[in-house]
């Protein structure tokens, strides 16, 4: 891929993620960590950034959704 393309792409994601907040919750009770992201542009948007986002932090993880059908909770 071109350079040029690959800097306009890390552009465009870098905008579309500035979209994006965070609320942290953390339980002194159970020393546990719950963070709720919002302000994706679609699903794929969300799922590129949470695959992004646990790469980089060493986590590994399978999403619930790949692991068996579940219905989106809205």
């Amino acid at each position: 891929m071109d350079e040029k393309i690959k800097d306009f792409i890390k552009k465009v994601e870098k905008e579309r993620n500035r979209l994006i907040t965070a609320m942290v919750f953390i339980s002194e009770e159970t020393n546990g960590l719950v963070i709720h992201f919002n302000g994706f542009c679609d699903e794929h948007h969300a799922r590129s950034f949470a695959d992004r986002l646990m790469r980089n932090s060493g986590i590994e993880y399978k999403s619930i959704k790949d692991l068996m059908e579940l219905p989106t909770i809205h």
